[in-house]
């Protein structure tokens, strides 16, 4: 996503409740995905909103902003 020395501050928490084993099974996916939990949900969530007609600003992009997206939400 971003190279070293360029990494992006998330501010928004987001906060849910699971099933029993949903955090474990969130973890053991991360793993084989080789990369972190966090990471890893923010992957999947920003997937599926796209999929499902949500755009997210690309944070990929130079100028991204977090804090700015965050407020144009």
């Amino acid at each position: 996503m971003r190279a070293a020395g360029r990494s992006l501050q998330f501010t928004d928490i987001v906060k849910f409740r699971g099933e029993p084993g949903f955090s474990a099974a969130v973890v053991e996916a991360a793993r084989r995905a080789r990369t972190s939990t966090p990471e890893y949900l923010r992957r999947i969530v920003r997937e599926r909103l796209a999929a499902d007609g949500v755009s997210l600003p690309d944070i990929d992009a130079p100028d991204f902003d977090a804090t700015t997206a965050r407020q144009a939400a």
